[in-house]
């Protein structure tokens, strides 16, 4: 599944789910208090059967020139969960949009996790 070509000068431009997928996996670990991206064998199969892109902790739906992302965090004990859904959002939406030129119409934060660097999990 391949974003709709784009007209550029020379040709079409098209970008891969994978690679819009990977700048929000990339903008939204860049966030200060984001441990990683939540996956589970359990999702995979879930996620295979559902519509659109669900890959690695991220999903997107894409239409035209929009596109909503989801993504599941796990964030690090102790910060405040809302101000890192918040940033992880924005960080996430203005990385797409300046990289990919789509309009990010939604950032769906899920907190996967808690890890703690002292516990042995």
């Amino acid at each position: 599944m391949t974003l709709k070509g784009k007209k550029i000068e020379l040709g079409v431009l098209k970008i891969k789910n994978d690679v819009i997928g990977s700048i929000a996996r990339n903008a939204a670990l860049q966030v200060d208090g984001v441990e990683g991206i939540k996956t589970s064998l359990l999702a995979t199969i879930v996620d295979f059967f559902n519509p659109g892109y669900h890959k690695n902790g991220i999903s997107l739906e894409i239409n035209e020139n929009e596109v909503t992302i989801g993504v599941t965090i796990i964030v690090r004990y102790g910060k405040n969960i809302p101000e890192i859904a918040a940033l992880v959002q924005e960080n996430i939406r203005t990385a797409v949009e300046d990289m990919t030129g789509l309009l990010v119409t939604v950032v769906n934060i899920n907190i996967g996790d808690i890890h703690s660097k002292n516990a042995e999990t």
